[in-house]
């Protein structure tokens, strides 16, 4: 199974970096078999990054729900509605349907954040959250493969 996992988020805002985070810790983690990269924010050029997976994990900082993370399964957006700045997950989905006739699997893990002045440390809850987030997510992925 290929599984695409993207990080969103930017590291320079304290909490808002726990989706490059989970990457930076997915890399130099050998067990992990997916491919795992950040971004700042999504854009249209991720469409075509994630067309051939079988399956796609955002993950992102959340500053509401459930300690230390949510994984919730996305489908495509009805409308794709973007910004000039960014795509939500689901409107990246909607575009790789529309250009390539297939969306993977998709899932946001949503890790609780609590902090987001500059800075480049996460919040101690934040980190906390983050190591058990990557256990969720690494017992999902055994689970799924």
């Amino acid at each position: 199974m290929k599984v695409r996992l993207i990080g969103i988020g930017n590291p320079g805002r304290q909490d808002d970096g726990l989706g490059p985070a989970l990457i930076d810790k997915i890399n130099s983690c050998p067990p992990f078999s997916v491919n795992a990269e950040w971004r700042y924010q999504l854009n249209i050029e991720d469409a075509q990054a994630i067309q051939d997976a079988d399956m796609v994990v955002f993950a992102d900082a959340t500053t509401e729900g459930a300690e230390p993370a949510t994984l919730t399964e996305i489908t495509p957006a009805s409308d794709i509605a973007f910004t000039t700045h960014a795509l939500a997950p689901e409107s990246v989905l909607a575009l790789a349907e529309e250009l390539y006739g297939r969306a993977p699997k998709a899932y946001v893990l949503a890790i609780r954040g609590y902090a987001w002045d500059i800075g480049e440390d996460l919040s101690p809850q934040a980190s906390a959250n983050l190591d058990r987030a990557l256990s969720l997510l690494a017992e999902f992925l055994k689970n799924e493969m």
